[in-house]
């Protein structure tokens, strides 16, 4: 006797935030087409239309393009509406990739935690495979991160926006995670909306103006991230407003490999420590090489000049950071003493026929000679480089 075929089971997705808004205007934001295509966008796609029919057995369609530049349309019905309490309806996404199947059901439940605190607990259910579930787990960790911020007054909207580029909100559906596991979702959501902004405070401003060093990552061609000491006279790093930095880059080792990635990639990192007192300051935003003459200018002894557009700044607590004691500036800084000296890891023999060159020139008028690598490791063990 054959067995009767049975339909494999199908698979739920749910997600619980906690909004900074009433549930009113969460509702609204969840029904109002002007507002969905503000967050219901995962990662880098756009939502180009929505149009909804709020009503019980009335319809809804989106339209947009995923990462990839690929089109997609998202339609349904409503099934259950209970104003700014409960919203029920189906879900046909038709497009390419693992999210293509057959209607599925989403529902979003808003429960009132305060006067502007409210939890909203999407449920994706009949989702086919798993490969779809766990699409739509981030897709929707994303989708109501970006609602989160759509929520928040201070918030400059869904996204941050820059003269280069949109950079996505803090956290994504990996940070979500651990968040989940270990409790501090609702403690890292305040501390975003506390701690971040998208602009330097004065005070912000004086503490870079004040620093002679920072720390720079940038992502290369391979994904790696490159991380970068880079050092100066104190304010080597110009605020030329609360939204835009400036600084110099100065003779190196040749390899660029921060302009190189910043070329392929503007999306950077900068991190400001006070080790005396102690403090940081961490920085997100993209980058831009300058080479011209008023940027060359206003930072003496650079090649070029590197222009960040700030996209969020926000402060850590510096309890692990140690405390040491400034004994003196590097003495090759431009400004310094020994500013126009060739580093003595060019003087190594084993570079001699590879040196550009300017640096081939300015060895042949010193009193210096070549040394070996054995002698250029002594000069780092000795601390005379």
């Amino acid at each position: 006797m054959t067995e009767p075929a049975t339909a494999p089971p199908r698979i739920a997705v749910s997600l619980t935030r906690r909004l900074d808004a009433p549930p009113e205007r969460v509702f609204e934001a969840c029904t109002d087409p002007r507002r969905l295509v503000r967050w219901l966008t995962p990662g880098a796609g756009e939502l180009h239309a929505a149009i909804t029919d709020l009503r019980v057995g009335g319809c809804f369609s989106l339209e947009g393009c995923d990462p990839d530049g690929r089109t997609y349309a998202i339609s349904g019905t409503y099934r259950d509406i209970v104003p700014d309490r409960r919203l029920v309806l189906t879900w046909h996404y038709e497009g390419e990739g693992p999210l293509r199947g057959p209607p599925s059901l989403v529902r979003i439940d808003l429960r009132p935690l305060g006067p502007d605190l409210t939890e909203l607990t999407l449920s994706h259910t009949q989702i086919d495979t798993s490969e779809s579930a766990a699409r739509y787990r981030g897709a929707w960790a994303i989708c109501l991160e970006r609602l989160s911020w759509s929520m928040t007054p201070t918030a400059p909207g869904a996204v941050f926006r820059s003269p280069l580029g949109a950079i996505s909100p803090l956290y994504g559906p990996r940070h979500r995670v651990f968040q989940e596991e270990f409790g501090t979702e609702n403690l890292a959501n305040r501390l975003r909306k506390l701690s971040v902004t998208s602009e330097l405070s004065a005070a912000q401003k004086n503490f870079i103006a004040g620093r002679d060093m920072v720390f720079l990552t940038s992502i290369d061609h391979r994904g790696f991230p490159t991380c970068s000491y880079k050092g100066g006279a104190a304010g080597f790093v110009r605020v030329v407003d609360a939204r835009t930095l400036e600084m110099p880059s100065y003779d190196g080792n040749g390899m660029y490999l921060s302009a190189g990635n910043l070329a392929a990639n503007p999306k950077l990192g900068l991190l400001f420590v006070d080790f005396e007192r102690p403090h940081r300051l961490r920085l997100h935003g993209t980058g831009q090489v300058l080479r011209d003459a008023a940027a060359l200018g206003a930072h003496p002894g650079a090649e070029f000049v590197l222009r960040i557009a700030i996209a969020e700044v926000f402060v850590n607590c510096p309890r692990y950071v140690h405390r040491y004691r400034r004994v003196a500036p590097s003495g090759f800084v431009p400004g310094e003493p020994r500013a126009g000296e060739v580093p003595a890891w060019k003087r190594i023999d084993a570079f001699g026929d590879v040196l550009p060159p300017r640096d081939r020139a300015a060895l042949d008028g010193s009193e210096d000679g070549s040394i070996t690598l054995d002698a250029y490791r002594a000069l780092l063990d000795s601390g005379e480089t």
